[in-house]
């Protein structure tokens, strides 16, 4: 079996299948996250493996491939692609885009300890939009037959958005998703961030898109007012509030917060499924005139971001410099005569054909917002993209 990168940058790259692994780029608790390329070429992707540990627990094997096997039917620029998911050397992974920036919960987090103390209100729109727009897409996915998925999200919140270094908004994970189709989630499992929960999703209750609009409109609340809006001393005692669902404007908090956004933010934060939104596209068309009134430019996240996180800009500038790099002794090897055997590059359960895609691949909004090749994105921690098993918790009126 392969010895994978423990440390970031790796002393030297790792061969793993076509690939080359550059060094971990963030753990969970289910698998690992590695920046890597594919042999013979300088453009980055990022590997997702399962842990060693796991890699003989059937449940989790299946959990991870369904995971990726979900991840390859997303095609929307607001969320991040996936191309293939396989094995290598007995070690199950899936191949992701490289986003280059920064997740939406260290901005936030940038914002509060700045003098602005939050996001400006047309950068919070942006973000928003942006990610009611991959939810909707998620939401309306169809099979080859053309029933509907049925996909929740379920875990919406601050540390799976990612901004990018080039002003992009694009959801990172959707690893906990579950498709009707898809292995059983027993009701009262909860799986998520508690404090970006619905109340539904609290109380172990079946979840429906009506679910991801409540956490939506909680990250939407708390890019505009910089504060959590559901704390507690406790687990249990966040779990009660998310329950009661009682919030204040967050004009309350920010009063740059118009009376029209106030009301979009609570509508989607009602207790009841039935008083929110029915679908994200309808929270995004309410929301695009208030942005539209800002003549707001995604240059402008752009800038904003590398001005509030300049550790993690001048990180990614170092990062870019191992695309300049070669390895002679993998470069050979890509060129030798092809090989088929599973020993080198595996076995594939869904294959985009990764090459052509990369090559293919748009880069025009990128480039065009700052001027940098395509592949200059960010490193993609997977800090809050692993799947995760909690304990049974189920709360009563």
């Amino acid at each position: 079996m392969v010895k994978l990168p423990d440390s970031f940058p790796a002393p030297e790259p790792v061969p793993f299948g076509k690939y080359e692994l550059l060094g971990r780029a963030g753990r969970g608790g289910m698998a690992d996250v590695y920046l890597a390329r594919p042999l013979g070429q300088r453009r980055f992707v990022a590997i997702k493996c399962i842990k060693a540990k796991l890699a003989d627990k059937q449940q989790f094997v299946d959990m991870f491939i369904q995971e990726g096997n979900l991840a390859v039917q997303l095609k929307h620029d607001a969320i991040v692609k996936t191309f293939e998911v396989g094995r290598i050397q007995g070690l199950y992974f899936i191949c992701m885009e490289y986003i280059s920036g920064v997740d939406l919960s260290g901005i936030l987090k940038a914002c509060a300890s700045s003098n602005s103390r939050r996001l400006p209100v047309p950068h919070a729109l942006f973000i928003a939009v942006r990610i009611l727009e991959g939810l909707h897409y998620a939401h309306e996915l169809t099979d080859k037959n053309g029933r509907s998925l049925n996909l929740v999200n379920r875990d919406v919140s601050p540390s799976n958005v990612r901004v990018a270094f080039d002003g992009e908004v694009k959801m990172l994970d959707f690893g906990i998703a579950k498709a009707a189709s898809g292995l059983s989630s027993e009701i009262g499992v909860l799986k998520g961030k508690i404090s970006h929960m619905s109340p539904e999703q609290v109380r172990g209750l079946p979840l429906d898109r009506r679910s991801d609009i409540f956490s939506t409109a909680v990250v939407i609340h708390e890019m505009l007012t910089g504060e959590k809006l559901f704390r507690g001393d406790s687990e249990f005692q966040v779990m009660d509030l998310v329950r009661k669902a009682e919030v204040r404007a967050p004009s309350q908090a920010n009063p740059r917060v118009t009376s029209d956004l106030d009301k979009i933010v609570l509508r989607g934060l009602q207790k009841l499924p039935e008083h929110r939104y029915q679908t994200a596209e309808e929270m995004a068309t309410d929301l695009r005139p208030i942005l539209a009134n800002y003549n707001f430019n995604r240059s402008e996240l752009r800038d904003l971001v590398r001005d509030l996180c300049p550790d993690a800009w001048e990180r990614d500038q170092q990062i870019s410099q191992l695309g300049k790099k070669s390895s002679p002794k993998l470069e050979a090897e890509a060129k030798k005569s092809k090989r088929t055997d599973e020993e080198d590059y595996g076995e594939l359960f869904v294959d985009l054909s990764i090459e052509e895609e990369l090559s293919t691949m748009s880069g025009g909004a990128s480039a065009k917002a700052n001027g940098q090749p395509w592949w200059i994105w960010l490193m993609l921690i997977a800090s809050g993209a692993l799947l995760v098993l909690a304990t049974v918790l189920v709360l009563a009126l």
